[in-house]
């Protein structure tokens, strides 16, 4: 299936997020979009969303949009602001089934974690790393508790 990128305007507040647009992949579904990867800075949408947005007329920017499907999937947003070696705990993520994309410039990591991951081999990584000095966002979180 094509795919196309959508750019979506973000509000900055206070310097964050640290850019005005974030462009993300997505593919046409019946005139609406699926996204095919995860965001860095957009809100209440996940990996696999079906949802329904208008560019603006003037700059093509999405403004608002409104998720008619939910995934299933859930987002995690990671910051590393102390440097931490990450590579063992993105080589871990991705063996319990998460995929994983890094925003280097800002240190940041997206987490997309579908719904078949073990939260319970997830949750004890996150607590190691997050004790190491990650911190987390749960910007769109769609397990179980």
């Amino acid at each position: 299936m094509k795919t196309e990128k959508l750019l979506f305007a973000l509000d900055v507040d206070e310097g964050w997020p640290p850019v005005g647009a974030e462009g993300v992949w997505c593919e046409r579904v019946n005139g609406n979009y699926r996204l095919v990867n995860t965001p860095f800075f957009i809100p209440n949408l996940a990996f696999g969303d079906i949802f329904s947005a208008i560019p603006d007329e003037v700059n093509d920017h999405v403004f608002e949009f409104e998720v008619l499907k939910e995934s299933g999937h859930s987002l995690i947003w990671v910051m590393n602001n102390k440097g931490i070696q990450t590579e063992v705990f993105i080589e871990v993520l991705k063996s319990i089934g998460c995929s994983v994309e890094t925003l280097n410039q800002f240190s940041l990591m997206s987490i997309d974690v579908p719904p078949e991951v073990d939260i319970d081999a997830l949750d004890p990584l996150l607590d190691t790393y997050e004790e190491e000095g990650l911190e987390y966002a749960f910007p769109v979180w769609r397990h179980p508790d």
